[in-house]
Formats: structure tokens, sequence, C-alpha cells
């Protein structure tokens, strides 16, 4: 017995296909996959087909073909969850959703945009592997390459999957075995585990094993630049510390210089005031001429009335 959804459907589209202006004037509902549209064999997937209506039954195609999954009873208004549970390698597939109006007219919706959901474990892995080491720097380039082994040769894509991700990444075709994602412009949410997969581009889409795990680091560009500045302050203030050391050396210098010149001159002046005290005629003779730089010399070695011989001449 065909549910009662089904045949209403049924009417729905036979008068959606008679008044294409009302079909198109319903607005386009979309489709979800929850946990991922990319899960392994024998698990479970929830397709969800939302739309900005309460008035309304939902319908799942797959590869545009009616399905008879029934909505769960406890979607919310406007939401349809579809429970695939232990899924198949038949399972896996492109699917829309559309939906039609419960009262008269009984129009539908155009379709969402196709889903691919992917069930995997029907090809050996692939290898996931960057082009560059290390941390990537916020505003950089990420490029990751997705190998599959050499024996195969079915037509095949590859999709690039982030953990945590509902959808892929990236979808691209190969390059011989082998094809290059290339992540433009990351940012710190660009973090994270990647893998891929490659599968066939139409039915079964069979897909293979997910890759090893390949964790992404992306540091902010605001960290690196606080860094280069904190560097440039040091460095500007290493040449300060230099230049107030080289004018403190340069001061001591020209001082030293200064005190050996000066004492230099005292001992000139006092060797020759010991030659003329010693040539005088009468030992009782003082000299009392003392020039001023002598006295200068006098008050620099600290000749006093108890000083010895070089200094009584001076005193």
């Amino acid at each position: 017995m065909i549910p009662p959804f089904l045949a209403l459907f049924c009417v729905g589209l036979c008068a959606g296909q008679g008044d294409i202006r009302r079909h198109e004037s319903l607005p386009r509902p979309s489709i979800s996959a929850w946990p991922s549209s990319v899960v392994p064999a024998n698990s479970t997937v929830t397709l969800r087909c939302s739309a900005p209506t309460r008035d309304g039954n939902f319908a799942l195609r797959k590869n545009g073909f009616p399905q008879g999954f029934v909505p769960s009873p406890d979607s919310p208004e406007g939401l349809a969850e579809f429970h695939l549970a232990d899924l198949k390698n038949s399972n896996a597939g492109e699917y829309t959703c559309e939906y039609y109006r419960r009262e008269s007219p009984h129009i539908r919706s155009p379709p969402s945009d196709a889903l691919l959901l992917l069930v995997t474990g029907n090809f050996p892995k692939p290898l996931l592997q960057p082009h560059q080491r290390g941390k990537v720097t916020a505003g950089g380039k990420v490029t990751l390459q997705c190998q599959r082994p050499e024996h195969l040769t079915e037509s095949i894509m590859f999709a690039l999957l982030k953990k945590g991700t509902s959808t892929p990444i990236q979808i691209q075709n190969p390059v011989g075995k082998e094809t290059d994602f290339s992540l433009q412009n990351v940012a710190v949410d660009d973090t994270g585990d990647y893998s891929c997969v490659y599968f066939q581009g139409k039915p079964p889409f069979w897909a293979s094993e997910p890759s090893n795990h390949l964790a992404i680091w992306v540091t902010a560009r605001d960290s690196l630049l606080e860094d280069t500045e904190s560097s440039n302050r040091a460095e500007t203030t290493l040449g300060t510390t230099e230049i107030i050391l080289i004018i403190i050396f340069t001061l001591l210098f020209l001082l030293a210089a200064f005190l050996i010149y000066r004492y230099s001159n005292c001992g000139a002046a006092l060797d020759k005031m010991t030659k003329s005290s010693h040539s005088s005629k009468k030992p009782e003779e003082v000299v009392t001429d003392v020039s001023p730089a002598v006295k200068s010399c006098s008050l620099a070695l600290g000749c006093d009335k108890g000083a010895g011989q070089g200094c009584r001449g001076l005193a």
C-alpha cells in the first residue's frame, strides 16, 4: 500500500507540472547531512530538509527518483529529518528534497541543491601530504596533495574533508593519480585535522577509505606582528645601551688622559724646582717665586707642610 503522503505528493507533482508559475513561486528548500555526508558503511546519517514554510510536506529523492523514507515524526515545523540507518553502498548517491502544499492547490517546490552522500570503504585509502611543513601564518596558502594507489583505473574524483564539518571542503578532478587541494588566505579557524577520499563521479558512487588525518595549524598574523615588534624594541634598546656605554668609556678615557697629562707636567715642574733648590749657593734660601701651575700641582699631589722634600719648595 502506498503511504498517504506519497499519494499526495504524486497529486502535487501533477498539479505542479500544469502550473509552472506557481511551481517556481515556492521558495527552494535546502538539504544537509549530519554528522557528515561522507560516512562509513553500517553507520547512521540524518538528512535534513529545511524550508521557510509551515504549510508543507517533504519528500526525498536520490539520483532524481523518489525514495520511500518517511520523515521523523519529531521533526519541527519547516524541517524534515530523514534517518538512514545501517548504511550500505547502495545508499550512496545525490540526494535532493522538495515539499508540496498540504492545501489546495497542491503544488510542489523546486528541488533543493543536490547533496552527495558517500559511503566509504570500497577502495584502499589514499595518501594525504602537505607541500610545505611547519606552522602556517593566517593569510597564507596551504596546498595538500591527495594521491590514490597506482593500480586503480576507474574514473574518479577527489574530496578533501575536515574533521567537524558536514560536507567536503573541496571536490576536484584528478591530474593522473593525484590532485592538489589549495587553501587560500587561511585563517585560524582553518586549524584542524584533514583527510581525503577518492570516489566514482557517477553511480554507484563508490568511495575509498579516508586517508590518515593530517593536522594543520594556522597561527594568527597579529601574534607574529607582536613578536616582530618586541624584537624590534629589543634591538632598539640594545642600540641605545651600546651608545651610552661608548659615551661613558670615551669620557673615562679622556679623564684618564687628562690626569696623566697633569701628573706628567707636575713631575717635570717638581723636578725643575728640586734642581733649582740644589743649585742655590745658600742652602737657607727658599724659592718663593712659585708659578700658578706649580701650585696647582702641589694641590693635585696633596703637598702640605709635612710632605717630602719634593713638595717643600711648593708649600
